[in-house]
């Protein structure tokens, strides 16, 4: 049931268009451009923030000091929109709604991940060659480490379609480290030195965020690994951004195997993953829909964070690259 008193915003992406005085907020596969014809932006995304379904329309009023009528003014255009959740108390969602909606959630995540500033940075040249450079390792390692965590999980689980999934996608994973790798040793200041070197923090935490939401629930894991996935739609604008970076950092052979990579996966079908687990299945416990939703936005942000690591990392001209290992006698 809609509940207009304390409204609550369905998830969404806010884009600001600089030269104009537009915001695009983008819900699933859904845009919506907001035009500002009084106040300034800070109102907007303070009004935002408190859409949480946790304030009157009172309470927003004293926190914002925008007047009630604004404030009603504009839940009223956000439900005519669809923005505002409906939530319901129903104990099952249906696998073509949940398949829907997890869809165009992760077209929209997917986006989000790309807007970090390290894509903005390095598109415009504002970080040295080691910030890509560490971009490419971090991956190697995260390409080399998710297949492995995967088919150990794979092994922990019950005997079902799920596990069959993500059994297979782990053997499919496992091997495209090697291409990654041959790649980065043509790198004079690289060589032979990836075996022996050590992911970031942040790949860490992302890998074992996949693995401690395996071993929780199965839909979860899976909802993930859909969100991941590059689609066929998203190509042609990634291959030729990572072309562009690599061009402007004078690596143009490097990123072929990343690229090739990205193309052996979408024929592989593995943005297909989620609805070849839900084959033959009706309906989803809707608690279970409601902690795999959440997995996947910790995920999300996990990508955030790793993107953060690797430029705190790679940023600093005083750190060795690739990263070593940390051993006794390093004390």
């Amino acid at each position: 049931m809609l509940n207009i008193e304390r409204p609550r915003l369905r998830h969404c992406t806010l884009i600001d268009e600089p030269t104009s005085n537009k915001t695009v907020l983008v819900v699933g596969k859904d845009y919506f451009v907001l035009e500002r014809t009084d106040g300034h932006r800070d109102d907007l995304l303070k009004l935002k923030s408190l859409l949480d379904g946790r304030h009157t329309l009172a309470q927003i009023q004293q926190k914002t000091g925008i007047s009630l009528a604004d404030i009603e003014q504009v839940v009223k255009e956000f439900q005519g929109a669809g923005l505002l959740q409906v939530r319901s108390d129903a104990p099952w969602i249906s696998v073509p709604e949940f398949l829907e909606k997890i869809e165009a959630t992760s077209i929209m995540w997917r986006r989000q991940i790309g807007l970090h500033r390290i894509f903005a940075g390095l598109t415009k040249g504002d970080y040295r060659r080691e910030v890509f450079l560490g971009l490419l390792i971090e991956t190697y390692h995260y390409v080399y480490l998710l297949p492995r965590t995967l088919l150990s999980l794979s092994q922990l689980m019950r005997p079902t379609r799920f596990q069959g999934v993500v059994a297979e996608y782990a053997h499919e994973e496992m091997d495209h480290y090697i291409a990654y790798r041959e790649a980065l040793s043509t790198v004079a200041e690289i060589g032979n030195s990836l075996s022996t070197s050590h992911p970031t923090v942040g790949t860490l935490s992302l890998i074992r965020n996949f693995e401690s939401i395996g071993r929780k629930s199965d839909l979860s894991l899976v909802c993930c690994l859909q969100l991941i996935e590059a689609r066929k739609a998203e190509v042609s604008e990634a291959e030729s951004n990572l072309r562009s970076i690599a061009d402007r950092y004078k690596l143009p052979e490097l990123v072929e195997a990343f690229i090739d990579h990205m193309k052996a996966d979408i024929d592989l079908g593995h943005s297909n993953l989620l609805s070849d687990a839900l084959q033959g299945t009706e309906h989803i416990d809707a608690a279970a829909a409601h902690d795999a939703v959440n997995d996947m936005h910790d995920i999300k942000h996990c990508f955030d964070a790793f993107h953060e690591s690797v430029l705190g990392y790679y940023r600093d001209i005083s750190n060795y690259i690739p990263r070593p290992k940390v051993d006794y006698f390093a004390l």
